[in-house]
């Protein structure tokens, strides 16, 4: 009995200093993670008290967040953020975050309300903590502007993991009850030829990356994107695409998306009241017409030297991807 009650002792003893050290390795990683981001040229500021949950896990309480991106053109500003890992499983992390924020883009400022905002991941413990899988879920997204317009979400959920390759990731969003904001509705669709909401919104893909997702270090830049699944459902108009891009050190994209729509017209007619040239062209709405099968448009959108076309018809700049 004696013996037992010595192990017993030896144990706790040595879980209570495993949660020390891990605790002392926590707070001395986000030190870290601080004074990367500010010589890099970010303003970041944040309140803790350090490590709690002592014995049974590495618990961190940031609050009073306010982070800002080197040019300034983004920022974000949270009351608090909570992190949360088991002590005897450290590299599983579960991420609660506050249910408002602010987040500062070129022009406007975006007032956020979320129902429990949640994530969970994994890591490989190493120097850079390179991510395995992340799992972010919300519901009732409330987003106002403060440029006058407002639109919510119904659920958020967004999924990326290892896929085995070499610096590869499946990745996963879809967002569905997307309330249109009223005053594009007013501008664009004055007819109300689309319903209010869009019903679902969804992406599947690979990502080939030039190095790991991890917590610190150099950030990954993307180098392929293998698109199996980009999905619109939007009443009348009912959107599929799939294609492959590769991405130079530019983050100028190559390659096709072929893009399948049903309800092409109602689309095209919401682009030009919205004032996008090419929308307004007759030459790009008689060779869409040409296209279309049965009402349903397939349109391969290729990616070539800076700019997108639709066969011989320009379509303008490909967006950067990095």
């Amino acid at each position: 009995m004696r013996f037992l009650l010595i192990l017993v002792a030896l144990l706790v003893l040595a879980f209570g200093g495993w949660w020390v050290w891990g605790s002392r390795a926590v707070d001395a990683r986000l030190a870290e993670l601080t004074e990367e981001l500010r010589a890099a040229g970010w303003q970041v500021d944040y309140t803790t008290d350090g490590t709690a949950g002592f014995p049974y896990r590495f618990d961190l309480d940031l609050r009073d967040i306010s982070l800002v991106s080197p040019n300034g053109i983004f920022g974000w500003q949270s009351p608090r953020l909570r992190v949360v890992a088991q002590s005897y499983e450290p590299n599983r992390l579960i991420v609660a975050a506050d249910e408002t924020h602010r987040v500062s883009v070129p022009g406007q400022d975006l007032d956020i309300e979320v129902t429990g905002p949640r994530a969970s991941g994994a890591v490989e413990i190493g120097e850079t903590l390179p991510l395995t899988e992340l799992t972010v879920e919300a519901a009732d997204l409330a987003v106002a502007s403060s440029l006058g317009w407002e639109t919510q979400v119904g659920t958020l959920l967004a999924a990326l993991r290892g896929n085995g390759a070499a610096n590869g990731y499946d990745a996963y969003a879809e967002a569905t009850r997307i309330a249109v904001p009223e005053a594009w509705r007013a501008a664009w669709d004055p007819t109300g030829a689309l319903p209010a909401e869009i019903a679902a919104l969804r992406l599947d893909a690979d990502l080939g990356l030039d190095a790991p997702l991890a917590l610190s270090g150099e950030a990954a830049a993307i180098e392929q994107i293998d698109l199996g699944e980009l999905a619109l459902d939007w009443g009348p108009v009912q959107a599929r695409g799939s294609g492959t891009l590769d991405v130079d050190p530019a983050g100028v994209p190559e390659g096709e998306v072929v893009l399948e729509i049903d309800g092409w017209e109602v689309l095209l007619d919401l682009a030009a009241r919205a004032g996008v040239p090419i929308a307004e062209s007759s030459l790009l709405r008689g060779a869409l017409g040409s296209m279309a099968q049965d009402g349903v448009l397939r349109a391969p959108i290729s990616f070539a030297d800076g700019a997108m076309r639709l066969g011989f018809i320009p379509l303008g700049p490909a967006p950067l991807l990095r």
